[in-house]
């Protein structure tokens, strides 16, 4: 039985075209939600409002996030820092790490699930080889729980919002070979941190992208 609806976190990239996909599947209703917060790959919003459109999903919002230009800290905000080549670093959070994004994309999330009564929510996380601290199952149910604490339509229900992150525990190479299952075109989405077009090919999302779809 699918259950009833998702909004979904769509960046453009393969991991969250994989899970709108995956979406489409398991839900009746599909919304998505992409973000524009000054990050230096803006060219992405581009590739999300096309697998949007290609997956016919009842809405796509695009939301505004102004404050994050006040942030210099993160290669991924500010150009004068030089984006890294290669892999991610083991040891530490990488210089491309945008402080508690992930909170502040799932809190507005929540809010248009709150006004639309939409009973979970979407994001393509996944901690197996992810460097970041909010793409860990810890974050993922403190966020939930959040959530449903300041909920409006979960104080209204009884019911409760969950956050849907099938990809937890998952590998790239495993989201990668679960999209082909799917038939997710990855020829419309996008993962350069650096922002070109064609992508550089040596930023560390470029390479674990080509990493996972050279097996599938």
């Amino acid at each position: 039985m699918r259950k009833s609806s998702i909004i979904v976190l769509l960046s453009g990239g393969m991991d969250s075209a994989v899970l709108l996909w995956l979406s489409k599947r398991e839900f009746e209703k599909v919304y998505a939600i992409s973000f524009d917060y000054g990050q230096r790959h803006k060219v992405e919003l581009k590739y999300a409002k096309e697998l949007a459109k290609l997956a016919g999903v009842e809405k796509h919002i695009i939301a505004h996030i102004p404050y994050y230009s006040e942030i210099k800290t993160s290669a991924l905000l500010n150009e004068d820092l030089p984006m890294p080549k290669g892999e991610y670093p083991q040891d530490e959070p990488p210089i491309t790490t945008v402080p508690m994004r992930n909170l502040t994309f799932l809190s507005i999330a929540g809010a248009f699930a709150d006004a639309l009564e939409i009973d979970h929510i979407g994001i393509g996380v996944h901690a197996l080889d992810s460097p970041y601290p909010d793409c860990r199952p810890e974050f993922i149910a403190s966020a939930e729980a959040a959530i449903n604490a300041s909920s409006v339509l979960v104080a209204k229900t009884k019911k409760r919002i969950h956050i849907y992150a099938p990809f937890l525990g998952m590998s790239k190479r495993d989201i990668a070979i679960l999209g082909k299952e799917l038939g997710v075109p990855f020829e419309k989405t996008y993962s350069c941190y650096l922002g070109t077009e064609p992508p550089c090919g040596e930023c560390p999302t470029c390479l674990q992208r080509k990493s996972a779809l050279s097996s599938v």
